[in-house]
Parts: C-alpha cells; structure tokens; sequence
C-alpha cells in the first residue's frame, strides 16, 4: 500500500477551497434513491474537533462519531443494548468462559484513498483480517499508546503481568489463528466481554498503515484509513477559522457486503455546543445532540426527539473543605433532598434521582432498572435536621452561610435546583445560593477546587452499567472522590462469570458508594437527540455521545 503525502497534501489544499461549496447545508441530495431513503448526504455539527480518531485512544463524543463511521468492529449493541455480531461472522465461548473464538467476514476491506479520485485504485484496497485485531490490543496495552482502555481489557490472559512490567504487550491474549480466525484468551471469565468488544476502543487497527502513518496515526487525514461505512474525503481544522469540517464517503469496498444508506456526511466542527445548536436552528444541520431541552423541536410535529436519561446528576463536594470530610453533615444534606418533588417543573427532562445509575442503562436484554429497581428512602426532614446538628456539633460549626452550589449553564436549566435550596432553607434554617458558570469556567474551577458543593453528571463510558460505576474509581475520576472498598469492588467487577453476578456486585457496588455521601444523587437527566421528522434511523448512543449513520435515511 503506497503512501505518498506530498500528493495527499495537494489534494486537501484543492478540497478545502472547493468542498464548502458542494457540500454545505444539509438540505442537498446526493445520488438521491426515490422511495428508500437513500443516497442523501447528511450534515450535523461537532461541539469541538475530534481530539484523535486513533479508537485505541479516542475518548470524546465527536471523536467517536466519527469512529464509528470510519470503523466496523467484531461486534456492535443492539437497541435492546445486546452485542451482535458485525464484522465477526460468527464466535463460539468455550465451556469455562475464557476463551472466545471468532470468524470473520472475508468480505470486509480497508480503504485508503490516496489520490483523492473517489475511485478504489490499485494498493488502496486491502483486508482486513485477524491480525488487524491482535495488534489493536496490543497497541492498547504497548505502554506508548497510553490508552485509557487498559483496564477495561484487563481480563484478558497476561493483561496484569503487561501492565505491572513483567511481560510484554506482545504476550496479551489475543492470537490470530488464521486470517479469518481470532482467539483471545482471558485469565477468568468475564460476562461484559462481548459489551467490550462492541467499543471503539476494540476496532482493528493496520500495523503497515499504523507505522506509515509515522506517529500521527489518527490525527490528520492522511494518517486514517477506514473499514466501516464510511470514508475519509476531507479534515480541515483551523482553529483560527470558521470553515472546519470533515468530510466523508460512502465506503464502495464495503458497500456489497453490508450496505450504507447516505452518500455522504458532513460534519462542521464548530467549539462550543451552543455553535452547534445554532446551526440546527438555522437549518445548517440535519441532527442536533444535546443535553438541553429544547421544546421548540420536542413540541413540534416537525421533529424527532429522542430523549433517554442516561446521566445522574448528584451533588460533589469539595474534599478542602473541613465541613464536608464529615459523614454526618454529607449525610444529614442529602436526607434534606424531597426527591419525590423536585425536577416536576422541568417538563419532564427531569426526575428525582435516589440512586447512580440511570434509568436508561440497559444490561442483558432490558433496563438495568428493571431488574435492580432504586431503594427510594423516604424523605425525613426531622430526622435530616437531627444528623446535620450532630455533624456540626463534631466540628463545632454553627452554619454552612456564604456556601454556593456551582453548576455549569450548559449542563441543566438552573431554576430546577432551587427546589432543593428551599427545602435545604426550610429543614436546616440557611440558605446556599447557585453559582451559574460557562462550561469552560465549571471544568477550570473543579479542576481547581474553587467550589465548595458543585452539581456533577455522572454517565457510563458505554451503555452498562459496570461503566457507570467505574467514573468512581480513585484514579480516574475527576471530582477527588476516594474510596479504597470502591475500588476493590469495581476491580473485582471484571471478575463476573454471569449476568446474575455482575448485577449482584452492581447493586452492592451502587450501595457503598451511595452510604458514602460524597456523591448525592438529585436528578435523572436527559440527553436527547433531535432530527427532522424528514429523517429516520439514525443511531445515537446517549453514552458515549456518538452517531452512527450507516443505517440513515432522509424522505422528502
């Protein structure tokens, strides 16, 4: 496979100043079909430009979107949010759950489209195979990548030796037995295995691409080649300008084995989430995702709105601060909240939270809900009031005044905490006012500790719900929570051998981290998703903020 970049180079220049004028609007056909929805080219706006489209690395939504695009792995969730087989043809699991043997479609091809023709050339095309995958994970536990998904894969064989430095990332448990045959082999049996391989982060990846590429794999779009629906056509980012988008094409090596719907999609990269937003209103893009309601599209017939509560916000608290290192006052606080009636003016976009997992975490065919329904504690003015003054009294406080509630604007409509604040006033006889900020202010005062109470969206990495558990581990988590039991627990969830027993240690999970009080649960939020009723079958994962638009499909 060639790889000149000089010639590539040529070619963006000549896309940057001729694509914006052919690909612009969302309301453009493209080799429209009449009657099925396809052919269309679809357009939406990213809120920032994608850190890295390197899957072994990539944490951010717009990343992943365009990810999963670019991308097809072994597996992919289903709308219930269970795994099915995409580029595997087929897999077997051994009797003792460690060893999971997959075939692959022989029909499944990277593409790399050097001269920019649109046109499959000779050296552009190749297969992919089981060795693709093997040096994935290897690049995920290669102590150079510096992945953040080593310990998601941390069940399989050699995993613990690589990362303490006893073995090499070489030695990882995944084999390529043939071409069309991957093994990997895992030091005990996990049940979310098959979950995990339907991430980002489990996408093959081309060793000979890869070194090519000299180390800017995946950030530049000479250094990305694809194997899923779509290919790369165009990534120009100035941060100075206001003309950035990437560009992309129907994937034709891969077209006859699973078809794609759109032609084309356009993604505007624009810096914040309002600037998106802005170009949905003004009919600049075909999908809008967002954590804000808006009921000039929900109330509309013209709209679709998905809207799933996959975050909890909860209220964090600064560990610099005396008052709150004691149980009692954090505990007193939260028996303060009338859960049953806060979030009722919302318009629905919000629900009393008394638990951390939220209502549309899915786990082996329904809601994880379903199956582990919240304790909702009744609410105990008295009894809230009692422990408070008994916590004060430890410290020898007398009140909590001039204390305020940061929260960023674009996370929640702020009026909804202030019946929390009026209870709080009623039960403990102060008043704590709300700090209202910018979403680049709330991360710089976190990361800071300039706060003192602060509300904090809490949502799984992937649709389940060990993924929401683990944004509470000591060494990942950005809001200074510690708890060495929580982290043996969460550790020991990569453990589970069944569905029954990673439920079991969910809920038990779930329970230390609530009697702990640091993370006090307020509300069910929203995230929604919203397109014309024009457009159908758009898939978004309220997770992991990603779209996927193979499947999309516009009607006039």
């Amino acid at each position: 496979m060639p790889f000149h970049k000089s010639a590539r180079l040529a070619a963006l220049l000549l896309a940057a100043v001729f694509l914006p004028l052919t690909c612009s609007g969302c309301s453009l056909p493209f080799q429209k079909q009449d009657g099925d929805g396809s052919g269309y080219l679809f357009t939406t706006s990213l809120p920032s430009n994608p850190k890295s489209l390197d899957p072994q690395s990539a944490t951010d939504a717009s990343s992943k979107t365009i990810i999963e695009n670019l991308y097809e792995g072994l597996m992919e969730l289903d709308e219930t949010g269970t795994p099915q087989p995409a580029a595997a043809e087929s897999y077997t699991i051994s009797p003792d759950g460690c060893t999971y043997t997959f075939v692959l479609h022989n029909d499944r091809y990277w593409f790399f489209d050097e001269n920019q023709n649109d046109e499959i050339d000779d050296g552009e095309k190749w297969a992919v195979t089981a060795a693709d995958y093997v040096y994935a994970f290897q690049r995920i536990f290669n102590p150079e990548t510096q992945s953040p998904y080593t310990d998601a894969f941390s069940c399989l064989k050699n995993a613990q030796a690589i990362q303490s430095g006893q073995a090499d990332y070489t030695t990882i448990g995944v084999q390529a037995i043939s071409s069309t045959q991957l093994q990997f082999t895992l030091d005990h049996p996990n049940t979310r295995f098959l979950s995990l391989l339907a991430t980002t982060a489990a996408m093959p990846c081309s060793q000979n691409f890869f070194e090519q590429t000299k180390g800017r794999y995946g950030l530049d779009q000479d250094s990305v080649a694809s194997c899923g629906a779509f290919y790369m056509r165009l990534w120009f980012y100035d941060p100075y300008g206001k003309d950035n988008l990437i560009y992309m094409r129907r994937n034709a090596a891969n077209t006859p084995a699973r078809s794609v719907s759109p032609t084309n999609l356009t993604f505007q990269i624009r810096n914040t989430q309002q600037a998106a937003a802005d170009d949905f209103a003004a009919g600049n893009a075909d999908v809008l995702v967002t954590p804000i309601q808006q009921t000039q599209y929900t109330d509309s017939e013209n709209y679709t709105t998905t809207a799933e509560r996959a975050t909890t916000l909860g209220l964090i608290f600064n560990p610099d601060f005396a008052a709150f290192h004691n149980a009692n006052i954090r505990k007193g606080l939260s028996m303060g909240i009338n859960r049953f009636a806060i979030g009722k003016n919302s318009n629905d976009d919000l629900k009393g939270a008394f638990s951390i997992i939220p209502p549309a975490v899915q786990y082996n065919g329904s809601t994880y809900r379903e199956q582990v329904p919240e304790a909702e504690a009744a609410y105990d003015p008295n009894a809230a009031l009692t422990t408070f003054q008994t916590g004060m009294q430890e410290l020898h406080m007398e009140s909590l005044d001039s204390t305020k509630i940061l929260v960023c604007s674009a996370l929640m409509d702020c009026d909804n905490l202030h019946d929390i604040i009026q209870t709080w006033q009623e039960v403990f006889g102060f008043y704590i006012g709300i700090d209202e900020v910018t979403e680049d202010e709330y991360w710089q005062r976190l990361a800071s500790k300039n706060y003192s109470i602060a509300v904090y969206g809490i949502t799984g990495s992937a649709n389940d719900p060990a993924a929401v558990l683990e944004q509470f581990a000591s060494d990942t988590n950005t809001f200074y929570y510690e708890n060495a039991s929580v982290d043996t627990q969460i550790q020991a969830l990569g453990d589970c051998s069944s569905s029954a027993q990673l439920l079991t240690q969910c809920s038990q999970l779930e329970q230390t981290i609530l009697s702990d009080y640091w993370f006090l649960p307020i509300f069910y939020k929203n995230q929604y998703c919203i397109t014309s009723t024009k457009n159908a079958d758009i898939a978004y994962d309220a997770f992991s903020g990603a779209l996927n638009f193979r499947n999309a499909k516009h009607f006039e």
